[in-house]
Parts: C-alpha cells; structure tokens; sequence
C-alpha cells in the first residue's frame, strides 16, 4: 500500500517528474498557471475526474451531476474538473469544499477557476487552479459523468492515478507505475541529500555528480 503521508512529507513534483523521465513518461506534468490556493501547499492523491459540459440556461435540475459525484468522491481522492482553461466559470468553492472534506477527499484540482477563496482556506483544504472570478457554474456548465477518464494538458488522467501538486507544478503519475515510481524517488530524494551534503563537506560538483549520478 502506498502511504500519502509519505508522499506529501518527503516527494517533490520535481522528484516524482524526474523519476517518471526514467520510467519513460516524459511528459507527465500540467502546464504552467495552476497554483495552490495557499502558498506552501502540498496535495497527493488518487483522481477522481468529473466531465463537465457547457449550458446556457439553469436546467430543471441543476448541480444533479455535481451533487452525485460529490456523494461518490472516497477517501484520499482528489475531485479533478478539466475546463479547457475557461475564464469565465468557478468550477469550485466554498459549499463544494466542505462536502469534499466531509467524504475525506484529498483536494481538488481545475484548469479553470474558483471562488470562495477566503472561505476554503480557513478550512485548509488543498485547491490547485489557474486563478479565480466570483462567476457561479449555476446555468453556465454541469457535471456530466464522474469517475471517467478525462484530459487537462494535453496529460490523460485516468481515475485512480496519483496526483501531486507543490508549489512546483502539478504531476500526473500512472496508477499502474505508482508504487514503483515512489519507490525510486525516495530513492532519489536520499542520493541527492548525499550529494548536497558531499558539496558541503568540500567534494567538487564534478566528483560529486561522478558519484551519485544526480544534479
């Protein structure tokens, strides 16, 4: 079993994207602008995706997508909604947030945007975004399935894979490469400590990155 506490305490998304280089998944990250809604923020967790689709009037029963994938979100998943970097939704917010804490989810990532900042920070929960507007998704988009494969970045996201944002970035780790992925960049964690550590003691960089491998 995998231990996100671990995870979150001792793996960077440098770390994880360098290690994933060496599995072959060379292209694993989200693009740039996504940034945790509190400076400092760590999130890991497995995907839980939602699709969501365009309307342009309140439907008769509004949010009924929404409100069930919020019902079916489990313990230490993070509620994925890809937007195709919209500006003019908050796919995310206040009321969301609080249903998401009380299913034990992991946090909550977009592309799009988000509102109720203050609010979700006192109740620190981790959000990734590209930024905020105070704009309700009531009459402007619905959740049309959950738990479904969905793509942000050009990166697919299958449910269940492991999701980890830093202050770095966001990456995408396949479910199926996890375990071994996190293993070797705990390994990787240790040999660049030893590296740092050797360059303090006086070692030349060159003799360093000779014998560790890492820079």
């Amino acid at each position: 079993m995998i231990d996100l506490s671990e995870v979150r305490e001792k793996l960077t998304s440098p770390l994880l994207s360098d290690t994933l280089d060496g599995f072959g998944f060379t292209r694993q990250c989200l693009d740039t602008g996504l940034a945790a809604l509190t400076m400092g923020t760590v999130m890991a967790g497995w995907a839980f995706p939602v699709r969501i689709e365009r309307v342009y009037a309140v439907p008769t029963e509004p949010f009924r997508g929404l409100l069930t994938a919020l019902d079916a979100i489990g313990f230490d998943e993070v509620f994925i909604t890809p937007t195709h970097r919209a500006r003019d939704i908050a796919v995310w917010g206040e009321l969301l947030t609080s249903a998401a804490i009380a299913r034990g989810a992991a946090g909550a990532l977009t592309d799009g945007l988000i509102r109720d900042t203050a609010a979700i920070r006192a109740l620190s929960f981790p959000v990734f975004s590209a930024g905020t507007i105070p704009l309700d998704s009531k009459g402007r988009h619905e959740v049309v399935e959950h738990g479904v494969p969905v793509v942000i970045d050009g990166i697919p996201i299958e449910p269940g894979d492991l999701v980890f944002a830093d202050g770095d970035g966001v990456v995408i780790v396949p479910q199926a490469v996890a375990r071994d992925v996190i293993r070797e960049a705990l390994k990787k964690r240790n040999t660049e400590r030893q590296f740092l550590e050797s360059v303090a003691d006086g070692m030349l960089t060159t003799d360093a990155y000779k014998k560790f491998g890492v820079l």
